[in-house]
């Protein structure tokens, strides 16, 4: 293909369109967690607690509950015993069944008095301490914390007490420490949707300010309303906007610079044509010309990629493609060379400048021309794929034996005054104000080259 200029460069890979992953999803699924996490380690802890703090408390009743009936072995050895769990036992209460419970049994278990009716299932008399369900006993249900002893070296005593604490802690606690926990989780979850929400709107609005600046709306700025809060988020947005501020007046400063410098350069390269003409120097003269010319490519282009206040709206890519190819056809036609246009229905909208977009497509098809032969063709499309839009050109000319930007580069710019890539640079240039890319693939033979446009914020 044409003049390339050495500051142009592949650009990088668009982002894959993968799944997109929320960080504030993410904190919010963690803050769930780790409620769920705490709430769970909380309920454990307190079962714990309690439970033990409950479990030495029975066994310190029941402790001294034997500590009474020994009083009684001690006059009265067995019988004494018998008397006494036949005094200690304790008629139910409401239907409620007594506290304590006592079993003196022989040898082979079975009961000689006690307000259990059999010795508890699975219960060793070798066992200190044990734990079962009166229910196994034949006694009302319930949970049993026990001692297990031996009196006159033959006969198992139980002596228990009912965890009536326990029990209550399971029917009643539990139940309410669970809706207590769920409503805490409820109550965090709601808190950080509502921050995320707010946390998220706030960097979606920061994001659609770089979006418009992307495809060329520079004025674009961060609300003030957004930067009332006063946090780290706030103080990002006006550093933000500062730093937006500061690019626009650099940029005010460079085109200003540049619109002097060219004005005094045209002014003296103007004077040095006409002397040159005076002198009946034509070769002069005509360098001139051509400095001249290079001046006004120079001017355009630094106007485009300058000026911080391009009028950007919405247009029709395909209306600026067209523009550009009616100003070519009569030259391809002189040149035999055909020229065909591929443009999808319906025509795809974009924010942009269109007299700018024309000129690039119109230094796009002049280079194409200028290196295609008379009988190859040239074909320039426009498609859409998601939210992006690509204008390609493509030609059947020799292409070039290189890949390598720098060595064309070098190549344009040994070519003379008027091939210093100042076509591929301008186009380049519109498509950075407009927040596209720009890719050249040579296909040797042959070369196209395709501008991938944002079709975001369009209808804005």
């Amino acid at each position: 293909m044409g003049k390339i200029s050495t500051s142009l460069e592949t650009s990088p890979p668009e982002p894959g369109p993968g799944p997109r992953r929320s960080l504030f999803g993410q904190a919010l699924a963690l803050n769930l967690a780790l409620a769920a996490l705490l709430a769970t380690a909380a309920i454990a802890a307190a079962f714990m607690t309690v439970g033990k703090a409950v479990e030495r408390s029975a066994k310190a009743d029941v402790e001294a509950e034997i500590r009474i009936l020994e009083q009684y072995r001690e006059e009265h050895k067995v019988l004494g015993y018998a008397e006494a769990i036949d005094y200690r036992i304790l008629p139910e209460e409401d239907g409620a069944p007594a506290i304590y419970v006592y079993l003196l049994a022989r040898t082979d278990h079975s009961p000689i008095v006690g307000s259990l009716n059999r010795w508890p299932e699975g219960v060793s008399v070798n066992s200190e301490w044990t734990r079962f369900d009166g229910r196994e006993a034949g006694a009302a249900p319930g949970a049993i914390l026990a001692k297990v002893i031996i009196v006159d070296e033959r006969f198992p005593l139980i002596v228990g007490r009912r965890l009536v604490t326990y029990e209550a802690l399971y029917r009643s606690f539990l139940p309410a420490f669970i809706v207590l926990s769920l409503l805490m989780a409820g109550l965090t979850a709601y808190l950080t949707m509502r921050l995320a929400r707010r946390f998220r709107s706030r960097v979606n609005a920061m994001n659609d300010v770089f979006q418009a600046i992307r495809a060329g709306d520079v004025k674009a700025r961060i609300p003030a309303a957004l930067l009332e809060p006063g946090d780290e988020l706030s103080l990002l947005g006006g550093e933000m906007n500062n730093t937006l501020e500061e690019i626009t007046r650099l940029m005010k400063g460079l085109d200003a610079v540049s619109q002097t410098a060219a004005h005094e350069l045209n002014k003296e390269v103007g004077r040095l044509r006409q002397l040159a003409l005076e002198a009946g120097e034509q070769d002069i003269a005509k360098g001139a010309d051509a400095l001249l010319g290079l001046l006004r490519e120079i001017l355009e282009l630094v106007k485009v990629e300058t000026t911080p206040d391009t009028d950007m709206r919405p247009m029709s890519l395909s209306t600026a493609v067209q523009s550009a190819i009616d100003l070519f056809g009569d030259a391809f036609e002189e040149k035999e060379v055909s020229l065909e246009s591929r443009f999808e229905a319906p025509a795809p909208m974009m924010l942009g400048r269109a007299a700018l977009v024309t000129n690039a497509v119109a230094n796009l098809l002049d280079n194409a021309l200028k290196h295609t032969p008379s009988g190859g063709g040239v074909v320039i499309s426009v498609t859409t794929e998601g939210n992006t839009h690509f204008l390609t050109v493509s030609d059947t000319g020799p292409g070039a034996d290189s890949d390598d930007l720098g060595v064309l580069a070098r190549r344009g710019a040994d070519a003379g005054v008027a091939s210093y890539g100042f076509g591929l640079r301008f186009v380049q240039a519109v498509a950075i104000r407009h927040g596209a890319r720009v890719r050249i693939k040579n296909n040797q033979p042959g070369f196209s080259i395709s501008i991938s446009f944002p079709a975001s914020r369009a209808g804005d």
